[in-house]
């Protein structure tokens, strides 16, 4: 008995020692900011939407992560009227 828990206890070490810490190198483009956050905030949301479904009921806001703006082009709007060049 004493050797069968000392092998499944073996085991599970070994199991767990292979197991990576979760990573949070993710740079989605919505943060929850505020006091209660560092800056940036919390940056895991996708959209506007899942952010402000996250931050409803706590303290803090939703804003764009500013290292998202950072790495995206320039913003470059749509021309409109009859200054639109040919298809």
């Amino acid at each position: 008995m004493r050797k069968t828990q000392l092998v499944l206890g073996t085991m599970v070490l070994a199991g767990l020692a292979g197991i990576d810490p979760a990573r949070a190198d993710y740079d989605y483009p919505w943060c929850i900011q505020g006091a209660a956050y560092d800056y940036p905030g919390d940056c895991s949301y996708q959209t506007r939407e899942q952010c402000l479904l996250s931050v409803s009921g706590r303290k803090g806001y939703c804003a764009q992560n500013p290292a998202f703006l950072i790495t995206r082009p320039p913003f470059q709007p749509i021309p409109r009227g009859r200054h639109l060049p040919p298809a």
